[in-house]
């Protein structure tokens, strides 16, 4: 009978190439393809260059930074609050109150 150490190896290496192509696939799955182009002109590319995010001086104020805020709290409150009583619902299930008396086995 053949030693299974090969076999696992080879099955092993498999795996190892087919998480290499996934994770290869799934890399650019989302992306867009790029424009290519053989010749941009410098002014163009001046132009995407400073098309960037900037800081462009605009600083909220404190009434909507305090909008801000609260609409952060409060949006991750709601799956937080849902997360922790499931958890305490896991733990302290609801029991049964009523006066039955014994079970016959």
């Amino acid at each position: 009978m053949p030693s299974a150490m090969p076999r696992r190896c080879r099955s092993l290496a498999l795996c190892g190439v087919a998480l290499v192509a996934c994770t290869y696939i799934l890399s650019s799955a989302f992306v867009a393809p790029a424009p290519w182009r053989v010749g941009a002109s410098r002014a163009e590319t001046s132009v995407a260059m400073q098309a960037g995010g900037e800081y462009t001086g605009f600083v909220p104020d404190m009434q909507r930074r305090t909008l801000m805020n609260l609409v952060v709290v409060a949006a991750t409150a709601v799956p937080t609050l849902v997360l922790l009583g499931a958890f305490a619902y896991y733990f302290y299930p609801n029991v049964g109150g009523g006066g039955g008396g014994a079970t016959v086995c």
